[in-house]
């Protein structure tokens, strides 16, 4: 069993009540419910962090080159029909 600590945290009414009402809707505890949305949103905060380090080390010409290359390599489509296209 994961060691937990109990942590106070004050959100605003509103947040909570929404909180409530999701929870309910998805069959959970507002913990849970809330450890899963902290988990997730901290994991794509994580994720955008390393991915903005590992761009910024790199040569942005030779990254533009590259991706040109590849968008190059995918075969030409034809016209798009008259009845399809966006006005």
């Amino acid at each position: 069993m994961s060691k937990t600590q109990i942590v106070t945290l004050r959100v605003p009414v509103d947040l909570k009540v929404r909180l409530e009402h999701e929870a309910k809707h998805q069959g959970v505890s507002i913990n849970n419910l809330a450890n899963y949305f902290l988990t997730t949103q901290l994991s794509q905060i994580e994720a955008l962090s390393v991915i903005e380090s590992r761009i910024s080390q790199k040569d942005i010409t030779g990254l533009k080159s590259k991706v040109r290359k590849i968008l190059d390599a995918i075969p030409k489509r034809k016209a798009v029909p008259k009845w399809d296209l966006i006005k």
